[in-house]
């Protein structure tokens, strides 16, 4: 049943109303949490758990039931946390494309669940929740929406730290009146004499341009695990040296430095600093939030929260990793090999399932070789969504034609480029600070136009009232909701799909995931909640509709049980199922 592995004893449990981030937001605004947050002794955490974490594990497949009946536990023992990163990145068209579920309705519940802590959520600027450049009328929109279903820290990131491509957002989520951190995608290593793009004056003067620029927070985003100890106390320093704001700390342990690195960093002086619960930590995921906040106890950052009080809901999410075995990505230890490919946690997972599919597992020291070349070959660039897609892409490409990097430029016109390199060349990802090769441009682009400035500003806006009416024809005239105009922006093939799913077969958030990934068995059993449409209890219930209205038991949950599979006959099975109480054979 959903909600059955829910933490006992949570769901009637008062939450804490003690002053923390959220109740310093809502009563007095952005600004005011700002200088709270500067002016706590203790270190703030943000738990990734609802987001980055799984997202690095379990390919983002983590469900919102399963979300949800975690929630209630963490509002209670993480109350004095900063925020809970829940929403955005790749988590809104997995949603659609591979859960079938709404990713609005997801914000709607956990807020629901959750009205004490801060949400947090990964906007990629003018990419929005997407992977390429949108007109700046979605982005605003999406902000909105956002902030009016929950959410109260916005993450945005550029791939390149472009702040232009940024500023339109950080706009509307201050009007919105809402938390704007803004990120500085952290590469490179300034601890190096040889380093000449990624310098602690590059850092330096990101940090002041985006205190100008209106950011609540400044966020350093370190996806690969690059920033090792050593690293902390200087870039705090620089940072310190041109703006007071509150310094917000994401990493990923796929280095194995992650852990050493948050303690450097709570050494120096960060104020927020990202870690997933222990059972969904460490790999390419986060550092161990219950050893962070153990290791500090009793010092002078001491967090304030008991490392004990976190087991229930750490052997939650355990139970939970297991329903998601199938998409794990089985990275066995932290490579300190990362350093010299640069490959962000979310990517490295992914690409080893990747290569496992693609019967590519035996090359994987060439898929890292290639990629570092790849990044080479592009003049070291940040490697971020979704410039990390356009390194990836082009190495794979490479690799299985067997064409070395060095290759690439005398061989390049006979070279159909991917797509994503296209696009990055041809400038509608925006572009590096230090720009991109020439000579590579040209063999990429084979005189196609590249575009000048800001994409959103020779992009047509959206006609969000077309759009509407549209959808209002694909949903046999039910209105469609601000939302549903959005997602079909966002991602139009995906969210036109997902309606195929939901019309056809109807909302399946409410099945448990084991039967939701594995199936049924024989015997087995399970209740989904009876606020259905007509048309699909219809065709549950089949001819024994009539009698289900007509009964006392409408409205109540149903029970589904398949009694048995009956032999294979001419390429089918009958399966015998008890619904309701009433028989229904299936073939």
């Amino acid at each position: 049943t959903p909600g059955k592995d829910a933490i006992a004893g949570v769901e009637n449990t008062p939450l804490p109303t003690r002053e923390n981030a959220k109740s310093i937001l809502d009563s007095q605004g952005p600004e005011a949490m700002a200088r709270w947050v500067r002016q706590q002794t203790k270190v703030l955490v943000t738990d990734t758990t609802m987001r980055d974490a799984h997202q690095s594990h379990i390919a983002t497949r983590m469900r919102t039931t399963d979300l949800v009946a975690g929630v209630p536990e963490a509002a209670r023992v993480l109350h004095d946390a900063f925020s809970f990163e829940m929403w955005g990145g790749a988590t809104f068209d997995v949603c659609h494309r591979f859960l079938h579920e709404n990713p609005w309705e997801r914000l709607q519940r956990l807020r629901k669940a959750c009205p004490n802590v801060c949400f947090q959520m990964l906007l990629r600027g003018s990419n929005g929740l997407g992977y390429k450049s949108y007109p700046d009328n979605v982005i605003v929109e999406t902000c909105k929406l956002a902030a009016k279903n929950g959410m109260d820290v916005f993450r945005i990131f550029d791939c390149f730290n472009n702040l232009g491509q940024m500023q339109l957002a950080i706009d509307t989520v201050r009007e919105c009146g809402k938390v704007a951190e803004v990120c500085l995608c952290f590469s490179g290593d300034f601890l190096r004499e040889s380093e000449k793009i990624y310098t602690l004056d590059y850092w330096r003067d990101l940090a002041l341009r985006y205190s100008k620029a209106g950011a609540h927070i400044i966020a350093i985003k370190d996806m690969a695990g690059l920033l090792k100890p050593g690293h902390a106390a200087p870039l705090i320093k620089a940072i310190r040296d041109v703006s007071d704001l509150p310094i917000h700390f994401h990493t990923h342990s796929t280095s194995g430095v992650s852990l050493a690195s948050a303690l450097a960093m709570c050494n120096a002086g960060c104020d927020i600093i990202d870690f997933a619960i222990a059972s969904m930590s460490e790999g390419p995921s986060q550092p161990n939030l219950n050893a962070f906040i153990a290791s500090t106890m009793g010092g002078p950052r001491d967090t304030g929260i008991d490392y004990l009080s976190l087991e229930k809901m750490d052997l939650y999410w355990q139970r939970q990793r297991e329903l998601y075995r199938p998409f794990e990505c089985n990275m066995k230890s932290a490579s300190a090999r990362v350093f010299e490919h640069q490959i962000p946690g979310g990517q490295y997972a992914n690409l080893l399932v990747q290569c496992k599919s693609m019967g590519m597992w035996s090359q994987w020291s060439d898929v890292l070789d290639t990629y570092r070349d790849v990044n080479r070959l592009l003049g070291d660039i940040v490697k971020v969504t979704p410039s990390s897609k356009c390194v990836g892409d082009l190495a794979l490409y490479l690799l299985n034609r067997k064409i070395k990097c060095e290759d690439v430029l005398e061989r390049g016109d006979e070279i159909d480029f991917p797509n994503s390199v296209k696009d990055l060349f041809a400038g509608r990802l925006g572009l590096p600070h230090h720009g991109l090769p020439e000579n590579l441009e040209r063999v990429v682009l084979k005189g196609e136009q590249k575009m000048v400035g800001r994409p959103g500003d020779t992009l047509a806006p959206a006609d969000f009232e077309n759009e509407q009416s549209l959808l209002k024809e694909r949903f046999d005239g039910k209105e469609p909701n601000p939302e549903d105009v959005v997602s079909s922006f966002l991602y139009p093939k995906v969210f036109k799909d997902y309606c195929k799913f939901i019309k056809d077969y109807g909302e399946t958030t409410e099945i448990p995931t084991q039967v939701f990934w594995y199936g049924m068995i024989p015997k087995q059993s399970f209740t989904f909640n009876a606020n259905i449409s007509i048309e699909l209890q219809k065709d549950l219930l089949g001819n024994q509709f009539g009698a289900w209205v007509a009964s006392d038991k409408k409205g109540e949950p149903i029970a589904v049980t398949l009694e048995r599979v009956g032999p294979l006959k001419n390429g089918e099975r009958s399966l015998y199922f008890t619904i309701a109480g009433y028989d229904r054979v299936i073939s």
